[in-house]
């Protein structure tokens, strides 16, 4: 269990397979995805994979679209780090670092209710 303050300690214990829950107590998914943050990150250039136009490229390209979220707040996720909650039937959600209450075993509990995650 995860008693420290910051946020980027608690993402640095969540992995990939693990249950996450959002402040209300509701089973949201499976953690798909942790990236830590870099604070000194002011935009995504640079970041993106090197890939050409051949088949593997295509794959490459489609991958890397991910989300279609905000510039600013694929700016602020990258900054802080975040983790993609895969859910079966819905959108994956994103929740920053911050958004990390803590770390029970393998459970990630949010400090923030699900509707307030990004989509």
């Amino acid at each position: 269990m995860t008693h420290g303050n910051d946020a980027a300690d608690r993402l640095g214990e969540v992995r990939e397979g693990m249950t996450v829950v959002d402040a209300l107590g509701e089973e949201l998914g499976t953690v798909a995805e942790v990236k830590l943050g870099d604070p000194e990150a002011v935009t995504t250039a640079g970041q993106e994979p090197a890939v050409g136009g051949d088949l593997l490229g295509t794959v490459g390209r489609a991958v890397w679209s991910g989300p279609d979220l905000p510039a600013e707040e694929v700016a602020r996720l990258r900054r802080a780090g975040y983790l993609r909650v895969d859910r079966t039937l819905a959108r994956d959600l994103y929740a920053a670092a911050d958004e990390v209450h803590r770390v029970d075993g393998e459970m990630v509990r949010l400090s923030v209710p699900a509707d307030h995650l990004l989509s």
